[in-house]
């Protein structure tokens, strides 16, 4: 198959930075060993073995969710960037793509698609009994809530989550796929297969335009601080994630994962799904801009409410 010298370097850089960890991974290893595969609702998830370490091996069971493999791996490599260049120790998992057509241990179907995962340390928060029991931070088609901010005031970690899934647009934060480690006191997300499908900045934009025209709101200190963090993380993903290099790398890993034309699963409506999501990641950008202008807005007016001994 001919490959132009663009598609050479596309792929060239794919490798430098969005499969960089699979260095440490041999998928031709002599030694890949299946644990055990557990059917779930949605999709297979199969533990492995690859020359004595463990990982996971997820695959979609419908096929309509199969792009949902592109969205996990793009957006676990931007959350993991995200807290390296925050140098911060990662909140994610890191998750590659076995693309179609492989055959590997723990794949369900070897045609389709798959995504290779680190284990997330700790375990689920919904199985801990701990101050984030009943948290609520999941977007879904509210976007961002006033009430957010009272779990975005336990733990400064969580207040990068809900930025990190409002600018991904991730609508599916829930407390099975956010993993703590009370004993190194640490965060790790998983499960974003669902991002760039909602605006969530958009629904943000809105909210926060009714909390500025609410004339009888009043913020309180903590909450005008969790409002300035959450504005500052905000910017810094506008600043360093800008909507062309993020659809480029998007069709890498579609490619990757083998959606392209010809393929045995390929279709008009994954040609269309994928539009989609690459339109959202414009679009979203532009209103993440919005976002952070509104929440500017709110927090001096909010500030006009205190002394400046308060430190807001």
């Amino acid at each position: 198959m001919y490959i132009n010298r663009k598609m050479i370097c596309l792929l060239l850089v794919l490798s430098q930075y969005a499969f960089a960890w699979l260095d440490e991974v041999n998928l031709e290893s002599k030694n890949i060993k299946l644990i055990s595969m557990h059917e779930m609702r949605f999709c297979f998830i199969s533990f492995v073995s690859i020359d004595g370490k463990k990982y996971i091996v997820k695959q979609k069971k419908p096929l309509h969710k199969l792009l949902g493999a592109v969205r996990d791996a793009i957006t676990a490599h931007m959350v993991e960037s995200f807290c390296k260049d925050y140098q911060m120790e990662s909140i994610a998992h890191r998750v590659a793509i076995i693309p179609a057509g492989i055959d590997f241990p723990g794949k369900w179907r070897a045609d389709w698609p798959a995504t290779l995962h680190t284990i997330a340390p700790g375990k689920m928060i919904k199985e801990q009994k701990s101050r984030f029991d009943g948290m609520n931070i999941k977007q879904a088609d509210i976007g961002f809530r006033r009430d957010m901010l009272e779990w975005m005031a336990i733990d400064p970690i969580i207040i990068i989550i809900v930025a990190l899934d409002t600018f991904l647009c991730n609508h599916d934060r829930h407390r099975k796929n956010l993993f703590y480690n009370p004993k190194t006191d640490s965060f790790c997300a998983i499960d974003m297969d669902s991002s760039f499908k909602y605006n969530l900045c958009d629904l943000a934009v809105k909210n926060f335009t009714k909390m500025l025209n609410d004339h009888k709101l009043r913020l309180s200190v903590r909450e005008i601080n969790i409002l300035k963090k959450y504005k500052e993380h905000l910017q810094f993903l506008i600043d360093h994630y800008h909507p062309e290099d993020t659809v480029k790398m998007y069709n890498l890993f579609v490619e990757k994962a083998g959606f392209v034309p010809g393929s045995s699963f390929h279709s008009p409506n994954f040609a269309a799904e994928i539009d989609r999501n690459k339109a959202t990641i414009f679009q979203s950008y532009q209103d993440a801009k919005r976002v952070v202008k509104v929440v500017g807005q709110l927090i001096e007016k909010a500030r006009k409410n205190y002394p400046l001994r308060h430190g807001v």
